[in-house]
């Protein structure tokens, strides 16, 4: 293992244990949990992915109409595909090689060809690797992109406009967002870099203000804050604008939770144990956060209704705790009571899908240190 590998990883593993103790002492001193309802979930099945997975996603990578689960291997630079049996089950994994260190796993289709590709924010060696997708559940070999320093997490969309595939990555060490143009032929064009927060975490893309453009949120661990990049819709951006979150804000989450169809924010906050729910404006502004309590140490975030109430949930998992958390949304912008529920140890990333096509979102979750993804088949009587 270079250099490099090593204090990258040793950075990861401070930053995780150091955060780990720090939410574990705060839950241990709050009082006990009063429970709502919330959907129920088949006991966690768990299928072997490489090592040490810390991002996942879902998607149809062989076009069989059945949802396919994509994972990161942070210590062995692959990405594992585990094609669904649409029934709930999974096909053994197959492993594609990504750059150093990847962190972050995204889907879409690059080349325009109709088949689903990936993409990987790579850590170790400040990349993204592009993985074109064959439509049978294969990849060709990887094509890299120079990114901003230590990219985590990487979101697409069409930021200018031209009806190509965009990528917009998060870079931790310099405290950017890289902006990478598609062509729509699977390439890209060299990053810009803007401005974030400290230690940027998580990105995802919404169009905030209303005015037909895309814009980013950055979560950013250091500095305890999400940023809002507005866009021009010409693939560039205006200076950020700041917001507070809980500490150590992991994961973002974009969607309408009040129903007032303006933009609304949601972030994981890894330190205090908890998700932030800032409520959209529609001009741009986020109004004040509110906490939510999870478990220890949530570190990822999804949001789906889960119980069939017309109203989104969310769902995060505990990276200490061994579980995720489900805050059941009553449709206004609040979320009720968290109710906890138990999966492979260390889970770093959480995903939904309907894996055995009941119609009922499910869930499945990477999982850092036993080297697998769990599948939570819903159960809820609609």
């Amino acid at each position: 293992m270079s250099q490099k590998q090593q204090t990258a990883r040793a950075r990861r593993s401070r930053r995780y244990v150091v955060t780990v103790v720090a939410a574990a002492m705060a839950l241990f001193m709050t009082q006990g949990i009063a429970w709502a309802d919330a959907p129920t979930f088949a006991t966690h099945v768990e299928y072997g992915v490489g090592n040490s997975p810390v991002a996942v996603r879902v998607a149809d990578f062989d076009e069989d109409g059945n949802q396919d689960v994509a994972a990161a291997n942070f210590d062995d630079d692959t990405v594992s595909v585990a094609l669904g049996n649409g029934d709930g089950t999974f096909d053994t994994k197959v492993d594609y090689g990504v750059g150093d260190i990847p962190d972050g796993i995204e889907v879409g289709d690059f080349d325009e060809d109709g088949n689903v590709d990936l993409v990987s924010a790579n850590t170790g060696d400040s990349t993204v690797s592009i993985l074109i997708g064959n439509g049978d559940g294969t990849f060709d070999p990887k094509v890299d992109y120079t990114t901003g320093t230590s990219p985590y997490k990487v979101a697409i969309a069409d930021y200018d406009e031209d009806g190509n595939v965009d990528l917009a990555v998060s870079n931790i060490d310099d405290a950017t967002v890289s902006i990478l143009d598609g062509n729509g032929d699977g390439t890209f064009d060299p990053k810009v870099d803007y401005g974030t927060g400290t230690w940027p975490y998580g990105v995802a893309t919404s169009d905030f203000d209303e005015d037909g453009n895309l814009d980013l949120a950055v979560s950013n661990v250091g500095d305890a804050t999400v940023s809002l990049l507005l866009g021009n819709g010409d693939g560039t951006f205006d200076a950020k604008v700041d917001y507070g979150t809980g500490l150590q804000p992991s994961w973002v989450v974009l969607a309408d939770f009040d129903t007032d169809a303006n933009v609304d924010l949601a972030v994981a906050n890894l330190e205090d144990s908890t998700v932030s729910v800032l409520l959209g404006n529609g001009d741009g502004t986020l109004d004040t956060k509110v906490d939510y309590a999870t478990d220890v140490a949530p570190i990822s975030l999804a949001a789906a209704d889960l119980d069939g109430d017309s109203a989104l949930d969310l769902i995060t998992p505990n990276s200490a705790g061994n579980n995720v958390s489900v805050l059941p949304g009553n449709g206004d912008g609040t979320f009720g009571t968290r109710a906890d529920f138990g999966v492979d140890s260390t889970p770093f990333s959480v995903a939904v899908g309907d894996f055995d096509e009941d119609t009922r979102p499910d869930v499945v979750t990477c999982n850092y240190q036993p080297n697998t993804v769990s599948v939570l088949l819903n159960t809820t009587t609609p």
